[in-house]
């Protein structure tokens, strides 16, 4: 199957590498690439707070930029969105990572636990993007939980021509397009050339890490979308 992937450009090629070796073609196809604010995160983490919070894993890429200036708190409590910001976590080297399953409610639900009796007083530190849904913090706050939100990193849009859209697109068409965040899955159905090809997308799958990103299917198009049970790459690739 002809496969696109819709995310940054780093992890677009790990997942293209896991499909290759399935047989299928893969096209990478990265719609925003990552900006870090590293003295912001800095900043962030000398503040008085009693636990760390992710709900992305991009937010880990950027504390692994800090190289040696991350060591102090590799022993803090880190709070990650799923398994995949989990493990990536471990491997910067934080040794206390607990993981939710998967989405903002549940990192928000795990999180409320936890502050019910080991806050001391201190807030969460929510190390997030400019972009995001603000469920996780929404949730939180529902919840009475003392919530601060660093804005560590940034998705700038990656532009294409409209014939670099075409041809992705238009004269091949995919097989199946994978989503793996909602913001992604928005600016990818925005895109000129479905205005002036509105069959381009007829055939084509839309495989989702989660229900919040399928929902962005536009309504003619969802019965071609498809959702994995679990916010896991690997998952979502068994259900090609």
């Amino acid at each position: 199957m002809r496969v696109l992937i819709i995310r940054p450009e780093l992890q677009a090629r790990q997942t293209a590498a896991k499909l290759a070796a399935l047989g299928h073609d893969p096209v990478t196809f990265p719609l925003f690439r990552p900006s870090h604010d590293l003295p912001h995160v800095v900043d962030a983490l000398k503040s008085n707070y009693s636990a760390l919070a992710i709900s992305s894993a991009e937010a880990v890429r950027c504390l692994q930029e800090l190289g040696p200036g991350l060591e102090p708190y590799l022993s803090k409590t880190l709070f990650t969105v799923g398994k995949a910001s989990a493990r990536l976590a471990k491997e910067a080297g934080f040794t206390n990572v607990i993981a939710a399953s998967g989405n903002g409610h549940d990192l928000a639900a795990v999180v409320a636990g936890f502050a019910a009796g080991a806050m001391g007083g201190k807030p969460i530190l929510y190390l997030g993007g400019v972009k995001r849904s603000g469920v996780f913090e929404d949730t939180l706050r529902n919840n009475d939980v003392d919530c601060v939100t660093a804005e560590i990193y940034d998705m700038e849009p990656v532009p294409y021509t409209i014939e670099e859209q075409q041809a992705l697109l238009v004269n091949r068409p995919v097989d199946a397009a994978f989503f793996f965040s909602r913001e992604n899955a928005k600016a990818f159905f925005n895109l000129p050339v479905f205005r002036q090809s509105k069959e381009a997308l007829r055939k084509t799958l839309f495989f989702c890490l989660s229900r919040n990103i399928a929902e962005v299917v536009p309504d003619a198009l969802k019965n071609s979308a498809v959702v994995s049970l679990n916010p896991d790459e690997d998952e979502l690739i068994d259900l090609l």
